[in-house]
């Protein structure tokens, strides 16, 4: 177990290509160690309010809002992550793919203008061996969402969106911009020198939570000077709910594409079982109500 002390909780992955080592989107910080982890990442809980009648600075109160508020009232959760590493050739097909699993645990503590990130991953199982292989290593996608916590929120420019609605739920979307460098969420590194990430793209937020259950990003800027041409992040929130019967959206999915003039990479990380977490004088792990 580690613990990442940082004013930013960064993100970062590693690819090699040629020699070269990219990094993109994994926690990045001094590093001490710990003894226990606490809190799990994001998202929330219902509030009051109807989202169609808040304008933008509501809603991203709001939004910010109930992460604070998850943090509180969830001290931590574990779950099991199953990471998928795919180099891709022509037409997107496999030429190589190795598959792990994790119990995986990563917690958040915001203190005043400081974000602590306590990470843990225990591999259980794993598939097919990276021998020679260049693969992308990534991690750290979790907590992408945590853009709109109050701590981030100033370092994008929000725009709101046409709504998108299902059978069973209204979503409402925004388009988001890096806009500040200073403390990045993510950053590239490359033979050991670190490049802030600037994102741009979509999320979408459930209507009646306010809770954000998808946001898709890619590059604001051009790397192409350091030899990525593309780098692109999907992740999706699903409902859990525990045994007290309260819907939490947690990660479900974030598939990670990234490519250079030569390779092509996706990676690909499920989150699933998951199970409260407690230190105290005992440990105590309970799984979702069935």
């Amino acid at each position: 177990m580690t613990r990442h002390s940082s004013p930013s909780a960064t993100a970062s992955s590693r690819l090699r290509n040629c020699g070269r080592a990219f990094a993109a989107a994994c926690l990045h910080a001094p590093v001490r160690e710990r003894r226990r982890l606490l809190a799990l990442v994001l998202l929330p809980f219902a509030v009051p309010g109807r989202p169609a009648d808040v304008p933008l600075p509501g809603m991203l109160d709001q939004i910010g809002q109930q992460e604070e508020r998850f943090w509180s009232y969830f001290p931590s959760v574990t779950c099991t992550e199953s990471v998928t590493q795919t180099k891709l050739g022509s037409k997107d097909k496999p030429l190589f793919v190795h598959r792990q699993t994790f119990d995986y645990l990563i917690g958040l503590q915001a203190s005043g203008l400081d974000i602590q990130v306590d990470e843990s991953r225990l591999q259980k199982t794993r598939s097919g061996s990276k021998a020679n292989v260049a693969l992308l290593e990534t991690n750290g996608f979790s907590i992408f969402s945590l853009m709109f916590h109050p701590l981030y929120q100033s370092r994008y420019e929000f725009t709101p969106l046409a709504d998108q609605s299902t059978s069973d739920q209204r979503l409402l979307c925004l388009g988001f911009r890096q806009v500040g460098t200073d403390h990045p969420l993510s950053v590239l590194r490359v033979r050991d020198k670190e490049y802030p990430l600037a994102w741009r793209g979509k999320a979408w937020i459930d209507a009646n939570t306010w809770a954000v259950v998808r946001v898709q990003a890619g590059l604001g800027d051009s790397m192409e000077y350091l030899g990525l041409l593309r780098l692109d992040v999907d992740v999706t929130y699903s409902e859990v709910r525990f045994s007290d019967s309260t819907a939490y959206e947690l990660p479900a999915r974030a598939v990670i594409d990234a490519e250079t003039k030569r390779q092509h990479w996706r990676n690909t990380h499920v989150f699933t079982d998951y199970r409260r977490f407690a230190v105290a004088t005992d440990e105590k792990v309970e799984g979702p109500k069935k």
